[in-house]
């Protein structure tokens, strides 16, 4: 989504919070991301990819296909 005033990233986070499980909260320049979406994947948590430009890495493209 393209949330100049990061309105819906509050929100998303807000929403996070309520779940028993925490949400994750990346941005595509950390290191260890592919390994903390195959994790959260695994264990059915929460991800929110912050500050993604107009290509993503192409190892992103099957999960997001999804």
């Amino acid at each position: 989504m393209i949330d100049p005033q990061n309105q819906a990233n509050k929100y998303i986070k807000n929403m996070g919070r309520d779940q028993p499980e925490t949400i994750e909260v990346l941005k595509t320049t950390d290191p260890g991301l592919m390994k903390t979406i195959e994790l959260s994947i695994q264990f059915g948590r929460w991800v929110l990819v912050e500050n993604v430009g107009e290509s993503l890495d192409p190892s992103l493209e099957p999960i997001l296909l999804q």
